[in-house]
């Protein structure tokens, strides 16, 4: 098809190659820095329940003057270990190493599924309100 000054319309395969080229550029730069977004994003999930599980372990503990090692002990039965609400994380509650569980607990969320590719692999509450994580500084992993 020719326009009204004599030439054939469309892209020529230079442009066509040039276009396609900037495309996977972007692409390239673009993707880590997206991937690395919702890895972060889903930190604050695990970050969530895990405090969630630390306020329920205060509420057993007003109740029954001992913490659980029930990652829910309020309900019944209680439940050993939670899931993230996707799935991404999942919380269990043990005793520090240095105290029974009586005193003093330690809240463990461990990633799952595609946040495994998280540096921060694992994040941790105690009953004294201190964070931590592995893989990372607990800074970096609770901010």
């Amino acid at each position: 098809m020719q326009n009204m000054h004599g030439r054939t319309a469309g892209f020529t395969l230079l442009e066509l190659l040039i276009v396609i080229t900037i495309v996977g550029l972007l692409a390239t730069v673009a993707l880590p820095g997206y991937q690395q977004s919702v890895l972060i994003g889903g930190r604050s999930e695990g970050r969530a329940l895990l405090l969630q599980v630390a306020a329920n372990q205060e509420r057993y503990y007003s109740d029954h003057h001992t913490y659980s090692g029930n990652a829910d002990p309020l309900v019944s039965p209680a439940v050993v270990v939670l899931n993230s609400e996707s799935g991404l994380y999942r919380v269990s509650v043990a005793s520090c190493p240095d105290g029974g569980i009586q005193h003093c607990f330690i809240a463990t969320a461990t990633p799952t599924g595609r946040q495994l590719a998280d540096t921060c692999q694992t994040l941790t509450v105690t009953q004294t309100g201190r964070k931590g994580a592995t893989g990372g500084t607990a800074e970096e992993c609770w901010r």
